[in-house]
C-alpha cells in the first residue's frame, strides 16, 4: 500500500517531494487524491443484484488497488495538452486539435493553447481513450516530457492501428507494471456499487453509485441535487461539489460530471470498442426505468474517436519515489536512486527498458517533484 505520510520538503536537487498521505487509505498525488479499493477476491454480481441485466456478472476484482476519488479535471487535462501539442502537431499534421485530444473545454492552436472562459478548471474534461491512454502513459513515466514517454509505458501506442482487413489492434489491456491506469469495467464497477458491509457483512451491490437502491437526484447541492446534472449554466460544477454523495468506497461524482472510460473493450475482437460508466451532465433524467447510472449499464463507444471523461486507476504500493518505504519522499530516497543507478541494480530502472540511462533519472525525479 502507499505510505502513510509523504514529506513536502525541498530537497537538494532543488524539487519539491510530492503526495500527501491523509490516512492508510488515501494519497494525493499529481493533483488526485486516491482512495484504496480492498477487500480482493469480492465476488460478482448475483441475478437479483442487477435486475435490469441478471445475466451480468460484474464487479468481482481479485486485488487491491487504488482510484481517484474524482474524475480528472479540466486544469489537470490543460497541463497535458501543454506537453503534447508539439508531438500531436508533428504525427498529426494538424494545427487545430481535434477534441478527441482537447476535449470540449480546452483550445489548442499555433497561437494559443487555452482553457475556454466559459470553463472552470475545476470541471471534469474529456477525451478519447486513445488520448487517454497517452495520458496515463506520460504520468506513469514521471510527466517527462518526451515523445517516448507518451507513446509507451502503459499502453502501447503502436497498436492503435486498423490493418488492411478493417480489424482494430488497440491494446487490450495495461502492462503489468503499469503505475496509472484507467480501470476495467469490473475496477469501476466495484468502487461504485460493491459493499464490504453489506449484508450484515457478507457483502453486497447497491443499485446506485450514491450507497443506495434510490438512484441520486440531478440538481445543484443546494436545492437537495445529488447528482452534477442539470440545466446548462451551471452545469457542470467543479468535482467534488457533493461530498456527502459517495460510494462505499468514498468515490465521488460517478453519476454525472462527466461519463467515464474504462479500460475494458466490449468484446476480445472489438478492441476499438470501449465501455464507459456514469452519466453526463447533461443527463438530468430521473426516475427512468432503466437509468444509465443503475448498476450493468455499460455504454460503449469508440476508442478513436468518443471523448468523455476519466477517472485514473493506480497500482497498490508504496509511492514510486519512496524507495526506502519509510513513509517520506526525501534525500535518503535520491541517495538510494543514485547508488542504485551506479550498481544498475533493476530498481532503478524507472524507464523499465533494461538500460541505465538519463531517463531513468529524469522519470523518478518526475516522481519526486509530483505535486
Amino acid at each position: 500500500m502507499w505510505k502513510r505520510r509523504i514529506a513536502c520538503g525541498v530537497l537538494g536537487v532543488g524539487l519539491l517531494a510530492g503526495g500527501t498521505l491523509a490516512g492508510d487509505n488515501t494519497l494525493s498525488i499529481y493533483g488526485s487524491q486516491f482512495i484504496k479499493i480492498g477487500d480482493p477476491g469480492n465476488r460478482d454480481t448475483m441475478a437479483g443484484e442487477v435486475p435490469m441485466y441478471p445475466d451480468v456478472h460484474i464487479g468481482g476484482v481479485d486485488h487491491e488497488f487504488w482510484l481517484a476519488s474524482t474524475e480528472v479535471t479540466v486544469g489537470q487535462h490543460f497541463e497535458f495538452v501543454q506537453a503534447y501539442y508539439p508531438i500531436y502537431v508533428k504525427n498529426t499534421g494538424h494545427t487545430l486539435a481535434s477534441s478527441e485530444f482537447v476535449g470540449y473545454d480546452i483550445i489548442a492552436a499555433p497561437d494559443e493553447i487555452i482553457i475556454r472562459p466559459s470553463a472552470d478548471p475545476g470541471e471534469s474534461t474529456q477525451m478519447s481513450w486513445e488520448y487517454a491512454a497517452r495520458y496515463i502513459n506520460w504520468l506513469h513515466n514521471g510527466k517527462v516530457n518526451e515523445e517516448w514517454a507518451f507513446e509507451t509505458g502503459v499502453y502501447d501506442t503502436s497498436t492503435f492501428f486498423q490493418d488492411d482487413d478493417g480489424v482494430w489492434h488497440h491494446q487490450a489491456v495495461r502492462n503489468p507494471d503499469a503505475r496509472f491506469f484507467l480501470p476495467t469495467w469490473d475496477e469501476w464497477t466495484k468502487a461504485g456499487y460493491w459493499d464490504p458491509q453489506k449484508n450484515n457483512g457478507k457483502g453486497g451491490y447497491w443499485r446506485y453509485q450514491n450507497s443506495s437502491d434510490t438512484e441520486p437526484v440531478p440538481g445543484l447541492p443546494s436545492e437537495g441535487g445529488e447528482r452534477n446534472a442539470g440545466d446548462s449554466p451551471p452545469f457542470p460544477l467543479v468535482v467534488g461539489s457533493y461530498p456527502n454523495v459517495k460510494s462505499p468506497w468514498g468515490m465521488l461524482d460517478m453519476a454525472g460530471g462527466q461519463s467515464e472510460l474504462t479500460e475494458s473493450a466490449i468484446t476480445p475482437d472489438r478492441l476499438n470498442t470501449r465501455i464507459f460508466g456514469g452519466t453526463p451532465y447533461g443527463y438530468d433524467y430521473y426516475g427512468d426505468f432503466d437509468s444509465r447510472d443503475i448498476i450493468a449499464y455499460g455504454n460503449t463507444g469508440s476508442a478513436t474517436s468518443l471523448s468523455v471523461g476519466l477517472r485514473l486507476g493506480a497500482a497498490s504500493g508504496t509511492h514510486p519515489a519512496d524507495l526506502n518505504e519509510d513513509g517520506w519522499v526525501n534525500f535518503f530516497d535520491v541517495s538510494l536512486f543514485i547508488r542504485w543507478f551506479i550498481d544498475h541494480n533493476e530498481r532503478a530502472d524507472f524507464h523499465l527498458d533494461g538500460v541505465f540511462d538519463a531517463d531513468d533519472v529524469r522519470v523518478f525525479l518526475g516522481f519526486v517533484a509530483a505535486q
